[in-house]
């Protein structure tokens, strides 16, 4: 059981501060068409694999910066965090649709947290996995500047649609002589980054996809590649559809973008 404490001193967590741990969770909110028995490339290819397709980029990128949250120890997790942030980020078939930076008012309660964050995100699934993700304890109390990363990866019954985001609660996370963690009265930070899947540029690159990313994975493998052993658990994955967004976007016709990426 956490142990929250309300302390007087407001506590800022702003962009300049340095994290010195990151805790990361996922979750996959809709439902996944993808067809198990399909080649690699029919995965890259077929628009209703793209939720597989979409998660075994992410891995791979993952993989390609050295930020493997389920195996690594969350102060390890700092060094390659931004940069897998910017590698997904510059994936051709990945465009941005929503980018969200606003400070939160924290009062010291986790209900407060899941609440605030619930209300700016308008997602109250992500707000509970976000709270699943403050340490119940920390053992090394130089650690006091956090970050909780969520990947939210969506596809909506009945389209093909595919998108995803990358959320970041940057806070100060304390604890006390019995080594319970518990948050501060502060301002913290929350980043809310949108992605919309490209799905016809995804599918012109399957070829060149299907030969250079090896692993596929399943919704079920992104969790769990993406989920530190503090997070959030498969039980409290979304099974509602998102909201469905325009598939009207331009294709992105410089090859070499792709060819530079996969290096």
């Amino acid at each position: 059981m956490l142990l929250i404490k309300t302390v007087a001193l407001l506590c800022s967590a702003t962009a300049a501060m340095a994290a010195s741990a990151v805790v990361s969770g996922a979750i996959f909110d809709g439902y996944d068409t993808t067809d198990q028995s399909a080649s690699s490339i029919d995965i890259f290819q077929v628009p209703s694999n793209h939720a597989a397709a979409t998660a075994s980029i992410l891995v791979y990128a993952g993989e390609l910066t050295h930020f493997s949250p389920a195996t690594q120890e969350p102060k390890s997790l700092v060094q390659s965090y931004n940069g897998f942030i910017s590698k997904v980020s510059s994936f051709p078939s990945f465009q941005q649709s929503s980018h969200v930076d606003e400070s939160l008012f924290l009062t010291g309660s986790l209900s407060q947290f899941e609440e605030i964050i619930s209300e700016s995100l308008e997602d109250r699934k992500a707000a509970r996995a976000l709270r699943g993700l403050v340490p119940d304890n920390i053992q090394d109390q130089s650690l006091t500047e956090w970050v909780l990363s969520l990947i939210v990866l969506s596809k909506p019954e009945g389209h093909d649609i595919v998108s995803f985001k990358l959320i970041r609660v940057t806070l100060i996370i304390l604890s006390d002589e019995t080594q319970a963690a518990y948050i501060p009265r502060q301002k913290a930070r929350i980043v809310n980054r949108e992605y919309m899947v490209n799905s016809a540029h995804l599918s012109s690159l399957a070829s060149r996809l299907a030969q250079s990313i090896e692993t596929i994975v399943n919704v079920d493998e992104f969790i769990g590649y993406f989920t530190s052993p503090k997070g959030p658990s498969q039980d409290e994955e979304i099974q509602n559809g998102s909201t469905s967004c325009s598939q009207s976007r331009p294709l992105f016709k410089d090859r070499q973008a792709i060819m530079s990426w996969l290096l």
